[in-house]
Formats: C-alpha cells, structure tokens, sequence
C-alpha cells in the first residue's frame, strides 16, 4: 500500500514490483518444457518479441532515420545491427492485404509446431545417449512430435485467426468483423489450410547452436538464433544495410495514408479480451503443450498465468482496506508528509514494513529548466478556439527554450515533422500547423483543453530527443 500525493511524492510508475527469482531455466522454456506453464511463459515471450518489441524497433528506427537522415552513427553494437536486420526482414515481408496476414500465420505455424520440432529431433535424434551414456530423451526431456495443421482443428483455427489478426493490426490494416467468432476462425482456417509452406531443411548451423546452449545450461544464456539472421558484418556491410532500410522504408511510407504511422506496436493487455491477446497466447502455449503431449490449459487458466492475475483473500484485502482508511485520516487531517507512511504486507510470512513515501524524481532539461513526472505545461492562447500548433509551438519554445517536434493525442500521431519534411507534403504540413487543434482531433462535444504529449529536441545535443517532458496542455476554449 503507497501513499501517492500530487507534487509532494513519487508516483505508481516511480517504483516497479520486486523481479520474480523463480525464473524458469532457458532451455526448459525453449526446447524442453516440462509442464503446460512452461509453453504459456514461451508463447507469451514470443508474443511480445512478434508484436511488440520488434514493432517498436522499427519504429524507432524509422523515426530516427528521418530525424538525422543517417543510422550509422546510432548503430554500435552487435545488438543493434541485428535490430537494423530484423526491422528489414520486418519491412520487406510486411502484408499489404489481411491475405498476406493468414499466410503469414500459416507459416509461422509450421515453424514453430513443424520445423523446429524438426530441427530439434536433428540435433538429438530420439536414440541419442548423454555422455554417460543415458538416453538423452528421458524424463523431465520430452521428445516433441510435429504436429499436421488441419482447418477441422479448433485450436489450429484460433492460432490462425489470433496470429492474423496481430500482424494486421500491428501494421494498420483492416481486420475481419467478429474475428473471434467460431465461424470467422474456421473460414480463416480453411484459408490458411490453402498456403504452401517451404520444405523444411536441416541445419547444421543451428544444430550447433542448439547443442551449445543445451551444454550451458544455464538460464542467462542468450536466445539462440533461430531466425537464421546471419552474424555481425563490417562497416561496407552496415552501409549497405543502410541503403537497403532506407529504399524500403520510403517505399513503404509512400503507401501509407494521411496520419498513418509505419506501424503499431501492441502492449500486452490481458483485460480487453477482444484485442485477442491471451487468444494467440492461448492457441499457441497448447499447440506447443501437444508437441510435448502435455496437459492442455483452459483459456481462462491461460490468462490468468500468462496475465500473472493473483486471486486476492479476503483478509489481504481487508488489511489494505484498513492501512489505506488510516492514510486518508491523516491526509484528511492534513499531516505533514513525514507522518504519511507506505506499507509493504505479507500475511504469509508473516511481516509489516512501514516507510516514508519518496519525493518525486526530479528531471533536469536545461540548467534553468526542471520538471517532475507531476508537471504539466499550459497553453492558453487569446483566442483558444482558434489555437493551432504552430501557436502552441512558438509559445513553448518562447517560454521554456525548447524546440518542439512531434505531437501526438492518446497515443495516436498529430504532427510528424518527418513525415510532414518529405518532399511533396509543403501544403499538407502548412494546413496541418495553421488548423485548430480542435479541428485536427476527435474531440468530444463541450471539451474545454486536451493533453498533448510533445516531443522536443535536446538543444545540447544533435539529433536527440528529450526524455520525461510533461505532457502539454492546450486550452481549446
């Protein structure tokens, strides 16, 4: 229980729960799961590498591509050449149709359920002995079986139509009405089921790499490379990964529509269950339990362990009701903050830490200029109504000494100063900055301000963006 008071502490966001020491070893989340919990850890890591982590790559790497017009200076490590890979694999197999979403659905389940089985059985074929000359297949190892796609497959159909649906919604395009339906997922089934899928080859590569990470043991160990993405090149090799990025990068950004961002990452979520979340993960942690013929895990049980959702008892919630109750009489009694107190509570030990809350952290933009995470700029112009970001720029910039940049509305893309720079877009980006902001945004009737987050250059050094500014305040009437 913590105590969160406007300008005087930290906020919820200012602190994060404590890691979970109870990690599951690598090569038991990767190769050889031993319980069904082990397939919905693997398939909610995999979503959030698919659809999140990699989404938010190339978006970075597009946005910082068009703010310096050059990526080689940002690209120094190993890491990032192999990010610079994927957002390249990502733009040159992107789906123009929701088709293409299906097929790629299709394929990723023949890797995942078909091919890595495969692979795998290479590497340690079902007669294979330990050193000690042990079967190596024995228990807690089980040997996967690959598995047959087949439209008449429920589950096959609910991969299928989760898997499709993401990479459509990741990349801005339109997804069937009512995809969660049973007669949705078996059309799309049906379609999927079309797809041809490329023979699977053997590596020797990846056997050795597999056999490597076995050998550690260790859960630490980097993830292995399945994607087959090749090593670290040299400086001629970067720069021709460069000019590769940028000729598909604007090819696509041709394509796209007025306020179109390059693509959409999606955050786990797991209480909206329509944005098919826990769905994929689902599908996919019990498509995988049966490649290891483990038990198979209700959809509801999915989402309560893929969501880490804890079942609360009554007598925690009674003890937080109560340690709250005697907070709000001190602040109601208007206690100085060094009476308040955080409480940390753990009936099962049992053990009761009282402390003080911390003050909130404190951003430095400018030697003159500091902020906390409770700051918000206000923009009021004489005539609200008609404000429109160009006023609001100049008057931040005039005020604070900051250069703003990009604008956006919960979440969505205002103004885009690179995508608004391309040649061809001079008209669009003078309507853009001269309209009123109450004209550009889907505002609800009677609204008197909305907040904006805005992005501003870092005037100490070049082509960088400022962290933890407030978010902006526009008075619209």
């Amino acid at each position: 229980m913590c105590i969160r008071d406007r300008f005087k502490t930290e906020s919820y966001g200012s602190q994060s729960d404590p890691n979970d020491e109870n990690e599951i070893p690598h090569c038991t989340l990767k190769m050889f799961p031993e319980e069904t919990l082990h397939c919905v850890e693997w398939a909610r890591d995999k979503f959030g590498k698919l659809f999140s982590q990699k989404t938010k790559a190339l978006l970075k790497l597009a946005d910082e591509f068009y703010f310096a017009q050059d990526l080689l200076p940002s690209i120094t490590t190993q890491q990032e050449q192999q990010t610079l890979r994927q957002a390249i694999k990502m733009l040159k197999t992107r789906p123009k149709t929701f088709d293409d979403c299906i097929e790629w659905g299709r394929k990723k389940y023949q890797k995942y359920f078909v091919n890595d089985v495969r692979q795998l059985m290479y590497t340690y074929p079902i007669d294979m002995k330990t050193k000690e000359g042990a079967p190596f297949w024995s228990l807690p190892k089980r040997p996967p079986t690959e598995l047959l796609f087949q439209s008449s497959d429920e589950l096959d159909c609910y991969f299928i139509s989760a898997a499709a649906c993401l990479r459509a919604k990741v990349f801005g395009i339109e997804i069937p009405q009512n995809a969660r339906n049973k007669e949705i997922r078996e059309l799309l089934g049906k379609q999927a089921e079309k797809v041809s899928v490329p023979n699977f080859k053997p590596s020797d590569e990846k056997a050795k790499q597999i056999s490597s990470q076995v050998n550690k043991e260790n859960e630490n160990a980097q993830e292995i490379d399945v994607e087959g993405e090749g090593s670290v090149g040299n400086q001629p090799e970067l720069e021709q990964m460069k000019k590769e990025f940028q000729k598909l990068l604007e090819e696509y950004m041709a394509t796209l529509k007025e306020g179109q961002q390059v693509c959409y990452p999606e955050e786990f979520e797991k209480d909206n269950d329509e944005n098919q979340h826990i769905d994929y993960i689902y599908a996919m942690a019990n498509l995988r339990a049966k490649t290891y013929k483990l038990e198979h895990m209700e959809w509801i049980n999915v989402k309560l362990k893929a969501g880490r959702i804890i079942p609360a008892l009554a007598t925690t919630t009674s003890c937080v009701a109560g340690l709250q109750t005697i907070e709000l009489c001190k602040v109601i009694a208007g206690t100085e903050i060094e009476h308040l107190k955080n409480a940390f509570l753990s009936l099962a030990v049992p053990i009761m830490r009282l402390s003080e809350p911390g003050p909130p952290p404190v951003t430095k933009l400018l030697d003159n200029l500091k902020v906390t995470i409770w700051d918000r700029w206000v923009v009021k112009t004489q005539d609200s109504a008609a404000t429109n970001i160009t006023q609001v720029f100049e008057t931040l910039l005039k005020t604070y000494g900051l250069k703003p940049r990009d604008v956006f509305y919960r979440s969505e893309p205002v103004y885009m100063e690179n995508l608004m720079s391309i040649h061809g877009r001079e008209a669009e980006k003078e309507e853009t900055l001269k309209k009123p902001i109450s004209d550009l945004l889907d505002l609800e009737e009677g609204e008197e301000y909305v907040d904006l987050t805005i992005t501003f250059e870092n005037p100490n050094k070049k082509d960088e963006i400022l962290t933890n500014t407030p978010l902006v305040r526009v008075h619209i009437k």
